[in-house]
């Protein structure tokens, strides 16, 4: 726990805040594509299911079966530096999640801004 600790202190808000930066860009030029007057907000359901379908979607093909296998549970080939093995599979690893959670954000944006223009035609 000592060793988790320090990484939910620090990712939890670097993560939030970032996730937001990218949900408030997307959602900006979103905004400026649909040449609407700036100051509209999204619907806040049609963003959180978004994010979620677009998450969900994004992580099953983000992680594969054949991904989680090799990145988990396989063991590296013989002869193998063990530090840049690990290494490459922390960074393959960090991409995959970050495309997960970030391309989540874009997706949640994309379907809150466009759901309020459905809703605001009616």
């Amino acid at each position: 726990m000592a060793v988790v600790l320090p990484f939910i202190l620090i990712g939890a808000p670097v993560g939030y805040f970032t996730w937001t930066g990218v949900f408030d860009y997307v959602d900006h030029q979103v905004l400026q594509l649909k040449s609407e007057v700036i100051g509209q907000p999204t619907s806040g359901l049609a963003a959180s299911i978004g994010t979620l379908v677009s998450g969900g979607v994004l992580a099953k093909t983000m992680f594969s079966p054949t991904t989680r296998y090799r990145l988990f549970f396989a063991t590296p080939p013989p002869h193998t530096n063990i530090r840049v093995a690990t290494l490459k599979m922390g960074l393959e690893f960090l991409m995959r999640s970050g495309a997960v959670f970030y391309g989540g954000a874009a997706g949640g944006a994309i379907s809150g801004r466009v759901f309020q223009g459905k809703e605001r035609k009616h």
